[in-house]
């Protein structure tokens, strides 16, 4: 009677909402199409993936706009998922120390720009919330409702537990050995008390912070508190070229990859230098940002020589000094902002414009297929917005993008119906590409509720490692 009473109670701490028919996507999404220029920054970094450690002093701070230019009641909720991102098992007081369904009470409006806009933005955890648990969270920003979502952003708390180790090789795929990337990870158990060791920890890799690029694997060799993920084509992936890019920070001069500029009484239109296709060109290595972009803008707040990016910054050593240059800037005003309740000035007076792209190359599409502009702004989901149109009086492809002021990566794909993406059709695929790598540590033993993060690493092709 005893086993029934017990079975009783488990199964009444079981959260009545784990099943809900939440009508959003637990990926990184805008629902509202006034929401742009959606970050979710690590310690304020632009560099830096939405990961904190249990217990630390890490934060995550949210910010996007509303284009709509008019207060709402907004929300946030926190939710907890499982490794594959769905709700888990777990009641919200088991794995948030505080409140959930806040109101989101910092932000302020535009100021001296010709698009109106309303600026918010949100530190998590905070003194309101605060978490438990490690594991995999969604976090959601509703209007009024829940029902009525805003955005969704992922992101991870890590108990930093396991130590990592990343080494890249050849890849095992030897036909494409000068095109693709692999890498082997290894696992340090010491800290952490793991039952089955083969079958309860599983690895998630990503490539330039893009969920779609996610590569999963269960470890094939165990000894002495180290799991090996060293099986061949477990961890590989194309290498990509580096990235394209524009710098729109100034209205007033010509930035790389910029045509044009023209001004006009309420908005700014500006017309891109045209593009080529890359996959018959061979691997140029010039600065990227890995296909993050970030908000400044140059007009109001001025410049600096070392934030100017330009054809200097070629060798590894040039592109991670100015990388940190970059990031220690970002993180000094984000910590100053969150300090005075106040916003960031290049948040604020940075304006948005219309952008047109075009791209003169003959690509041989099936009916079922299309060109994408894909990036961190747009979350690289393709979608009609950011599809190239053919203009037969140009003979030449033609896309369209509203972002704000700032410095932007992005790559050309094609996309098919099925939502597959092949980027090295449009871009070329090099093994000496520049890139970075997340890699997250999943624990989970028979019996539990949920599935842990004991790890986390992130790791450079270049440089060999990379600290957030």
């Amino acid at each position: 009677m005893k086993y029934i009473f017990y079975l009783f109670v488990v199964l009444l701490s079981y959260p009545t909402f784990a099943n809900d028919p939440y009508n959003f996507e637990f990926v990184n999404k805008e629902y509202d199409p006034d929401i742009a220029t959606v970050t979710l920054d690590y310690n304020g970094s632009p560099i830096g993936f939405p990961v904190i450690r249990l217990g630390s002093t890490d934060y995550l701070l949210l910010k996007f706009d509303d284009l709509s230019n008019y207060e709402k009641h907004l929300y946030y909720r926190i939710i907890h998922c499982d490794r594959d991102w769905q709700p888990s098992a777990m009641r919200e007081i088991d794995y948030i120390n505080g409140f959930n369904d806040e109101r989101l009470r910092s932000y302020d409006y535009s100021s001296n720009t010709r698009i109106q806009y309303l600026h918010y933005w949100q530190k998590i955890p905070n003194a309101d919330t605060r978490f438990r648990i490690s594991g995999n969270y969604l976090l959601v920003i509703y209007e009024d409702d829940i029902k009525n979502p805003v955005l969704t952003r992922r992101f991870v708390v890590s108990e930093g537990s396991a130590g990592v180790e990343v080494n890249d090789i050849y890849p095992s795929d030897v036909a494409n050995i000068r095109y693709k990337q692999e890498l082997t990870i290894n696992v340090n158990t010491e800290n952490v008390k793991i039952n089955n060791p083969l079958e309860d920890v599983t690895v998630v890799a990503l490539q330039n912070e893009n969920w779609f690029t996610a590569r999963t694997a269960k470890p094939n060799i165990f000894g002495r508190n180290v799991l090996k993920f060293n099986k061949l084509g477990s961890f590989e992936w194309w290498g990509n070229a580096e990235f394209r890019e524009f710098d729109i920070r100034s209205f007033f001069r010509i930035g790389r990859g910029v045509k044009f500029i023209e001004r006009k009484k309420n908005e700014t239109d500006i017309l891109l230098l045209t593009n080529k296709s890359r996959r018959n060109s061979n691997h140029i290595a010039i600065f990227d940002f890995n296909g993050r972009f970030f908000i400044e803008n140059f007009d109001y707040l001025g410049s600096s020589p070392v934030l100017d990016l330009g054809d200097t910054y070629i060798s590894t050593d040039q592109a991670e000094e100015a990388i940190h240059v970059i990031n220690n800037s970002f993180v000094a005003l984000s910590h100053e902002s969150i300090t005075s309740n106040k916003p960031e000035d290049r948040n604020i007076y940075s304006d948005y414009a219309d952008i047109t792209l075009y791209f003169d190359d003959y690509v041989d599409l099936d009916k079922n297929q299309g060109i994408y502009i894909l990036g961190s702004f747009n979350n690289f989901t393709p979608s009609e917005a950011y599809r190239l149109t053919y203009d037969a009086g140009r003979d030449m492809y033609v896309g369209y993008l509203f972002l704000k002021q700032g410095y932007y990566n992005y790559y050309l794909a094609i996309v098919d119906d099925k939502g597959n993406i092949d980027i090295p059709a449009m871009e070329g695929s090099w093994n000496e590409t520049e890139n970075d790598y997340q890699i997250i540590v999943y624990y989970k033993s028979l019996g539990d509720l949920y599935d842990r993060v004991i790890g986390f690493k992130g790791y450079n092709s270049n440089t060999k490692t990379r600290s957030y």
